[in-house]
């Protein structure tokens, strides 16, 4: 299991062997573009090069962007279509031919992954108070009426859709996007429109948005697994923060 980056790890690392050169604009000589890979699980992304700028999102092991500069220690990137930064100590820079780019280009603006259904996420991924009985939160939650249709994330095969523990009513969906195996968890659902077995496309309707199991109010409880599904109450296993793939 990876471990997530906390913020103060983050700041006690030093940065080693990063090149400073390039501004992630195709160099007219040699017809390549810069960019940068992701090294750790949970990195956070910043709107400013220090600890004292907002966190906006978590990136992932593997994950590639533009790289556009960096100020200090740290790596400024385009993240979602704005200008972001990661510290440097976590990604890796390389540089790719302008074929290349174009192709990677693509593969970074899509995930694979579109959002399961409409409202706002009212609880993030992390670690949390654990009143509700676990002390880190594997998904995230979309505030949403009972009846809002929940749609799948991807094209996948559904693994389970059954009404079980916490979960109540709940859809497991197995996936491979970019060549990596992921598991999808959509919980608590007022009702289930799939079976075991069942081969879905991308955006097809799974279920709609309840209160079933564990859960105070109406919401959509969404997980992300790398690989299969794995619980943990109390780490983030192998699930990853679904803001970095939406």
């Amino acid at each position: 299991m990876k471990r997530t980056i906390t913020t103060l790890a983050m700041s006690a690392l030093v940065v080693s062997g990063f090149a400073a050169t390039g501004t992630g604009k195709v160099d007219a000589a040699t017809k390549s573009t810069y960019k940068v890979k992701i090294k750790a699980d949970g990195l956070r992304v910043r709107t400013g090069p220090s600890l004292k700028y907002r966190i906006v999102d978590g990136v992932n092991s593997g994950q590639t962007f533009k790289y556009l500069g960096h100020r200090g220690n740290w790596t400024k990137i385009l993240h979602k279509g704005h200008k972001r930064y990661v510290y440097s100590g976590y990604v890796k820079k390389y540089r790719v031919s302008g074929h290349t780019a174009k192709k990677a280009s693509f593969s970074t603006s899509s995930n694979g992954f579109s959002r399961p259904t409409s409202g706002p996420v009212t609880q993030g991924y992390g670690k949390t108070s654990g009143i509700f009985g676990y002390t880190f939160h594997n998904g995230i939650d979309f505030g949403a009426p009972t009846g809002t249709p929940v749609k799948a994330a991807a094209a996948g095969k559904v693994i389970k859709s059954s009404y079980q523990g916490a979960y109540g009513n709940h859809v497991m969906v197995k996936h491979k996007v970019h060549g990596i195996s992921y598991t999808t968890v959509y919980a608590h659902l007022s009702k289930r429109s799939v079976f075991v077995g069942q081969t879905i496309p991308k955006g097809a309707t799974i279920g709609a948005v309840g209160s079933t199991g564990n859960s105070t109010g109406a919401h959509l409880h969404f997980e992300i697994h790398r690989g299969n599904y794995v619980y943990s109450g109390t780490s983030a296993a192998n699930s990853v923060n679904p803001l970095a793939f939406l």
